[in-house]
């Protein structure tokens, strides 16, 4: 059904190395993609709670984790699962259940959405009761934040209706309106306190989660101890979470991470690392794991800058495209174990195209497009590839100069921390930039990230048939027409070439294994298992055997 390039190499690799059977529980979901938790086929003991943990981040969040400024990747969502809960979380049926919230509900005319609490009391961590007031205010600082005044935008009023329920009114009908409200594991609920006070929001984080702030050292450590008070029970009645502490580290090296994964300085580690992946997949047995299979993944790319020259011109980025030997990075990066993709969406997400009319790589028709476009703009083309400190990136990048070197295409390689690589996608100031997004279920999910004029437009788009195919998908309720809609968008972006599509990201969540727990507990109320999604599973589930 959809394009696999290293697959049956990898399968055939991990048969032999699983020397112990597994069991294996699948899930979906409607933001990111769907999960596999494996474990050994000995039942796992009762949970008993105690105990802390060290979990290998990819990154050190430098922005910090105020509404209105953060700027999260996987790493900082991770950091968020811990201390702050969301009104909503996607389950193992592709739906947004409750969480925080009781009930999300929407008028007839999808146009004023309702969120109720729960009944029972819930608190965050400085004793405050959290209230619908103290929601309104994080949905106001989502309004005003840094990069979220872009994504609400379409939010024109929050009214409180009661302490316990408000209504969020839109201005046009918003279908999937509340997976914004989770925004792949973005949107904890931060108490009024640390809005309060905008020079220590960042850093002074406050939430109702299952683990409070003990303290953080920048690039080394961040601690986070139970919360005694924290409002769910497993199915027995014992209160979560089980851990005592979290010391989440950051580790910019893949490699690096899994050797001390191996070496015990690390209990849990997350990768998105091919390598690492195929690695870990030969040590099966050493460890257990949660594993995201295909379907909804993120997609890895080559982000263009298409609003500054050379890649404002649709012929420069059909010779940067068809110059990049996607089928090669993989093999020589990933091991070949991931999926070649040819647009944004996964095969599971509706609009997903086979084939969308990408280009392949053709060296011949991209030295004489490079050729072409040189001759126009006095014998220069030259493109920055920007990418973040971790080796493997760098490596990447260093393969991509290489292949456009052979067109006849100069580049320079520029290495940047995680928060400043995504303050120059911000800002707007880069070429080409090795980039990871757009997981999910809902293509509506990635209206932001191509609305014209968007700060999170990284890339500039600036698409009238664009524009008006993601407007009419956001407003229809109709399944088979926002399906049609959506595949227009996916075979636009295979004609206009705005991005380099390499691979579908596929994350694993490996850990030593004494740690048992990593898919998490069942949602409140029935709503399900909980998602594992874009890297972030949750963490008040996790328990150590002996």
């Amino acid at each position: 059904m959809h394009a696999r390039t290293g697959t049956a190499t990898r399968r055939t690799r991990w048969a032999r190395a699983l020397a112990v059977p597994l069991i294996v529980i699948t899930s979906t979901t409607l933001v990111v993609g769907s999960a596999t938790a494996a474990t050994p086929a000995k039942k796992a003991p009762a949970p008993k709670p105690g105990g802390s943990i060290s979990y290998g981040l990819e990154a050190e969040t430098g922005g910090g984790w105020c509404p209105t400024s953060e700027t999260l990747a996987a790493s900082g969502i991770m950091v968020e699962a811990a201390i702050y809960d969301l009104l909503v979380v996607p389950n193992d049926k592709n739906k947004m259940v409750p969480y925080l919230a009781k009930s999300v509900t929407h008028d007839p005319t999808y146009t004023k959405w309702t969120v109720t609490l729960r009944d029972q009391p819930i608190k965050f961590h400085d004793g405050t009761l959290l209230t619908a007031d103290a929601v309104k205010q994080n949905v106001e600082a989502w309004r005003k934040g840094q990069l979220y005044s872009s994504i609400y935008k379409d939010v024109t009023d929050v009214t409180v209706n009661d302490p316990k329920s408000l209504t969020i009114t839109v201005a046009r009908p918003w279908v999937d309106f509340d997976s914004y409200l989770y925004l792949e594991g973005r949107q904890g609920i931060v108490a009024p306190a640390q809005l309060a006070n905008p020079s220590t929001c960042k850093d002074n984080l406050i939430g109702t989660g299952p683990f409070k702030l003990d303290h953080r050292t920048i690039n080394q450590e961040l601690v986070v101890t139970k919360n005694p008070d924290y409002w769910q029970k497993d199915a027995r009645g014992q209160k979560l979470p089980y851990l005592d502490k979290i010391t989440f580290k950051p580790v910019a090296e893949a490699g690096q991470r899994v050797a001390s994964l191996e070496g015990g300085q690390l209990d849990v580690i997350h990768t998105s690392d091919g390598q690492q992946i195929d690695a870990l997949g030969r040590k099966a047995s050493q460890f257990n794991f949660l594993k995201e299979p295909p379907g909804r993944r993120e997609t890895r790319y080559y982000l263009m800058n298409v609003a500054k020259p050379p890649l404002d011109d649709l012929g420069a980025r059909m010779a940067v495209a068809t110059a990049i030997d996607r089928v090669q990075i993989n093999q020589l990066r990933n091991d070949g174990v991931f999926d070649i993709s040819n647009g944004p969406f996964d095969f599971k997400v509706p609009g997903y195209v086979k084939n969308t009319g990408f280009p392949t790589h053709n060296l011949k028709k991209a030295t004489a497009l490079a050729k072409t476009y040189k001759a126009a703009h006095d014998g220069q083309f030259s493109v920055v590839l920007e990418h973040t400190n971790d080796p493997a990136n760098s490596a990447e990048a260093q393969l991509i100069k290489e292949q456009l070197a052979k067109a006849g295409i100069d580049s320079v390689l520029k290495q940047d921390d995680q928060t400043s690589f995504i303050t120059a996608a911000i800002t707007g100031n880069f070429s080409i930039m090795l980039w990871r997004q757009h997981p999910g279920s809902d293509p509506d999910g990635q209206y932001v990230w191509w609305n014209t004029g968007s700060l999170v437009n990284f890339g500039k788009i600036a698409d009238p048939a664009l524009q008006a195919l993601i407007d009419e998908g956001r407003s229809e309720t109709n399944p088979a027409k926002r399906k049609a809609i959506y595949q227009k968008v996916d075979k636009l972006f295979g004609k206009q070439v705005y991005d380099v599509w390499a691979y579908y990201a596929d994350w694993w969540i490996a850990a030593n294994k004494k740690v048992q727990g990593l898919a998490g507990p069942p949602l409140p109320d029935g709503g399900g298992k909980p998602e594992f999604i874009y890297g972030r599973h949750p963490l008040l589930g996790i328990y150590l055997t002996k």
